[in-house]
C-alpha cells in the first residue's frame, strides 16, 4: 500500500472512482469524428484537433478523454476514471489505494455465473484491478457488489491485458452507441482490427488463466505470471498508418 486512499465525509473513496470534477460525455463529445486514413482505406474514430495520419493509440484504440482531477468535488461511487483504471490496471495496482497490487477479486456471485456459463478451467475476463492485502476490508466494505453478494479470491497461473470497455461507431451512420461492449486487443482472441480502429475505449479487461477461488486469501500467493508479450504504456502505443499502395 502506497499510500492512504483518499476520504469523503468518512467513506473511503477507491483509487480508481471518478469524481464530480471528471464528470464528461463521452458519446457526444462534438470532438468525435470517423477519418479515412491518408490515401484512403477503411475508416476510425479520431477526435478533430488530431493531426491526421499521427494519432497515437495506447493499446491501439482511441481512450475517451476524461479529466484527471481525483479528490475535486464529489465522489461518483458508481463511475469509473478512465485514465486511472487504465493506468492501475496496466500496472497491477491496486484498485483501492493505488498501490502495488497483490490479490485478484471476484463477486462470489459473478464467479459462480461464469462457473456456470463457461465451466470450471475457463479463463475469466475482467475489468477490477486487483488489491493489496491491506485494502482487502475496504474492498469488501466499499464495492456493492463485493458487500451484498459475497466473493473469492482466485489464485492465478498468468494474465493479460486483454481487451477493452468501450463505444462502437457505425461507419455508415458515424454514430457512436452508448452501450458498452467489450472489444479484444491484438493477441486476443477475437481480434478484429476494424471493429478496435471504431472503438472509443473507456476501460481496460485482463483476462486471467489457471484460475483456482479460495475464500482464505492467505491461499492465494500473488497475482499469478504477467504475459507481457503485449506490454503496456508507450509500447502499446500505435499510429494508425497510412495505407500501403495498393491496399
Amino acid at each position: 500500500m502506497s499510500a492512504a486512499p483518499l476520504t469523503y465525509r468518512g467513506l473511503t473513496v477507491p483509487y480508481t472512482t471518478q469524481w464530480s470534477s471528471e464528470a464528461v460525455t463521452l458519446t457526444g463529445n462534438p470532438d468525435l469524428a470517423l477519418r479515412e486514413p491518408p490515401g484512403g482505406g477503411k475508416p476510425y474514430l479520431a477526435y478533430r484537433d488530431e493531426t491526421p495520419g499521427a494519432e497515437v493509440r495506447p493499446h491501439g484504440v482511441l481512450w475517451g478523454r476524461m479529466p484527471n482531477t481525483p479528490g475535486i468535488g464529489e465522489p461518483l461511487f458508481l463511475g469509473m476514471s478512465i485514465p486511472r483504471q487504465k493506468e492501475v490496471m496496466e500496472r497491477a495496482g491496486c484498485g483501492v489505494c493505488g498501490g502495488i497490487g497483490e490479490v485478484w477479486m471476484a463477486p462470489e456471485m459473478i464467479w459462480e455465473e461464469h462457473l456456470a456459463d463457461h465451466g470450471p478451467g475457463t479463463e475469466y475476463e475482467t475489468s477490477d484491478p486487483p488489491v493489496c492485502r491491506t485494502c482487502i476490508p475496504l474492498a469488501m466494505a466499499q464495492c456493492p457488489n463485493l458487500r451484498h453478494h459475497g466473493f473469492v479470491f482466485l489464485a492465478v497461473r498468468k494474465w493479460s491485458i486483454s481487451g477493452v470497455r468501450g463505444y462502437l461507431a457505425d461507419p455508415h451512420t458515424r454514430h457512436v452507441d452508448d452501450q458498452d461492449t467489450d472489444v479484444p486487443l491484438h493477441g486476443a482472441v477475437g481480434y478484429d482490427p476494424d471493429r478496435l480502429r471504431l472503438t472509443l475505449a473507456k476501460g481496460l479487461l485482463a483476462t486471467l488463466r489457471g484460475i483456482s477461488a479460495h475464500t482464505d486469501p492467505d491461499r492465494v500467493a500473488g497475482l499469478g505470471r504477467w504475459r507481457r508479450d503485449q506490454p503496456p504504456g508507450r509500447g502499446r502505443a500505435a499510429r494508425i498508418p497510412a495505407p500501403r499502395r495498393g491496399d
